[in-house]
């Protein structure tokens, strides 16, 4: 009874400090005042106190957070957190502590109901101005009992209290005791692989637990994370977890761990499971020295030997792999000073491109061109014949060979022979090896003109020039026009029939058209040349009329059809007279 007159004077001891702490902080802020009650207040809560709580391992709110001891503005912040991994004789109390820009010693506090308070021996030391999560385990606990805890930090400007917590320790003889016992987990980078060369791995995670594994904390970061941490992964529970999930390190190429915890479904967190992976994503440095370290090199002999040094910074050069862009390749297997020996070159520019591969699949490169010449690497140039040739167009031809070197090539022409006034568009042989067809479409020529042209191509080496050769473009064609009307009244004659034919080409067979509805007809497409027109109709008289038509000139002209019946009635007007 009179423990419980205790507790109950205690209980309402608190009551009235927090309320009267409330109200000297917001109505009287005197400083003085504050710092005794704080100081008061705090000795209602000394380790002399008696506390009551019923079993469990549930936060006790009965007490308040404790203020620091003395009014600091940079007095430590500290929030008591759970208990966890509670045995019959052992638990884990989590806390966070801010040091508040100071240096801060933390440790924990705790006692059984009428036992006398105890601290942990050891302290942890906590700077900075961030939150920082406390870890302590407490060992040599009497089983089935209550205990009651509070986190204390102290710095150069106060002593502060986290709020009290409780737990109780396990039955020794009871069944609950096999939660106590964390999960067992593992973890393994890319099933187990001591290299990568990509920053994104693979986790193949697994772990087992009797109560069941409800999740994961990944971290590159050794520190255990306590319950409640930000970042723990939930799982569907499960006494045999195991799964691949993708991860990213940020550290680049070196050796990078991801450490990794389970918890399971009464809180237990496992012990700390790790492993670790050279990542390497920088490909091999390749140099080339010999015959130069220079980009470019020319030579006259028809092979040579290359070499240089190939390294990588964390991993093994696997191979050495030259190619020459004219055809040549093959495997050097001495990795670090390389040697190629006796490459065979074409002749012109040999673009020779040597690459290191690294055991993780990194490959590095370098170029050098090597130039083969000999006494006459000019252009092989042969002027074709000219295509689709008009009054206006031609389609100049010809064949080019480069001698194995970057060539271009151009047509010049003009209308004299040996002058050229003229230059086509210039091409480039993309072909050096093999003979390369050259063709230009020229315009704005001049109809029924002789043009003489020629292939010019040129490399490095020198010019050449093709054999000059001729087109002549077409005449301009002329045009006849007209109508077909009759003699009487001047009417246009529908489907008259009309036949050209000209009187310098005998050969050649007539051009036939009829008149349309309204009497119009045209020839066109016309050489310069005497044209006889040739009109006929039923029941009219054949008419022939000729006609001179010069180069691209356009006539028109009328042709009258007499009827028959006219001519009757004017052979018998004339008899009558």
């Amino acid at each position: 009874m009179e423990n419980i007159q205790h507790r109950f004077l205690a209980d309402m001891v608190l009551k009235f400090a927090s309320c009267f702490f409330c109200l000297v902080r917001f109505l009287f802020p005197a400083v003085l005042v504050f710092s005794w009650f704080v100081g008061n207040s705090h000795t209602l809560f000394s380790d002399e106190t008696i506390y009551h709580q019923t079993t469990g391992s549930v936060p006790y709110y009965s007490q308040a957070e404790v203020s620091p001891s003395q009014s600091a503005a940079n007095a430590p912040i500290v929030i008591t957190g759970p208990a966890s991994r509670v045995t019959y004789d052992s638990a884990t109390i989590q806390g966070i502590v801010n040091a508040r820009g100071l240096s801060t010693t933390v440790w924990l506090q705790y006692r059984i109901v009428n036992g006398a308070s105890k601290s942990t021996g050891t302290t942890q030391t906590v700077i900075g101005t961030s939150d920082s999560e406390i870890s302590v385990r407490i060992i040599e606990l009497l089983p089935a009992s209550t205990y009651y805890y509070r986190l204390v930090a102290k710095n150069d400007a106060g002593t502060s209290y986290g709020r009290e917590m409780s737990f109780t320790t396990v039955d020794i003889n009871s069944s609950i005791s096999t939660e106590i016992i964390p999960p067992n987990g593992s973890v393994k980078i890319n099933g187990g692989n001591n290299c990568t060369n990509s920053l994104t791995v693979t986790l193949n995670l697994s772990a087992t637990d009797n109560t069941g594994v409800t999740g994961y904390y990944l971290s590159a970061s050794a520190i255990p994370p306590s319950p409640y941490s930000v970042g723990w992964k939930s799982i569907p529970e499960t006494t045999d977890y195991r799964e691949n999930v993708p991860y990213t390190f940020t550290n680049g190429d070196d050796r990078n761990t991801v450490y990794v915890w389970y918890k399971d479904a009464s809180g237990n967190i496992s012990d700390t499971a790790s492993s670790s992976v050279i990542v390497d994503i920088t490909p091999p440095v390749v140099t080339i020295q010999q015959p130069t370290s220079d980009r470019a090199y020319t030579t006259t002999s028809e092979t040579i030997s290359i070499g240089g040094n190939a390294s990588d910074n964390l991993t093994e050069i696997s191979s050495i792999v030259w190619t020459n862009s004219r055809g040549k390749k093959e495997t050097e297997r001495n990795t670090l000073d390389w040697i190629i020996p006796h490459i065979e070159l074409a002749r012109g520019d040999n673009v020779i491109t040597v690459k290191a591969t690294d055991s993780m699949g990194n490959t590095g490169i370098a170029k050098i061109t090597i130039t083969y010449t000999t006494d006459n690497n000019t252009p092989v140039v042969k002027t074709g014949v000219a295509t689709s040739v008009t009054a206006e167009l031609a389609t100049l031809n010809g064949t080019v060979h480069a001698m194995g070197l970057p060539t271009t090539a151009w047509f010049q022409y003009g209308t004299s022979s040996g002058h050229y006034s003229n230059m086509s568009p210039i091409q480039d042989s993309e072909d050096i090896e093999h003979d390369i067809p050259i063709g230009n479409r020229i315009s704005g020529l001049k109809s029924g003109t002789t043009y003489y042209y020629r292939l010019v191509a040129q490399n490095s080496a020198g010019a050449t020039s093709g054999t000059e050769m001729t087109f002549t473009t077409l005449p301009l064609k002329g045009k006849i026009y007209g109508k077909a009307v009759s003699f009487a009244k001047g009417e246009p004659i529908a489907s008259a029939k009309l036949r050209l034919k000209g009187t310098k080409a005998r050969k050649k067979g007539f051009h036939m058209i009829f008149s349309d509805a309204h009497g119009f007809f045209t020839f066109d497409n016309l050489d310069a040349d005497t044209y006889d027109i040739i009109a006929a109709k039923t029941n009219m008289e054949t008419v022939t009329q000729t006609v001179e038509l010069k180069d691209g000139e356009e006539k028109k002209m009328e042709i009258t059809l007499k009827s028959r019946e006219e001519d009757k009635k004017e052979v018998k007007d004339s008899t009558g007279d």
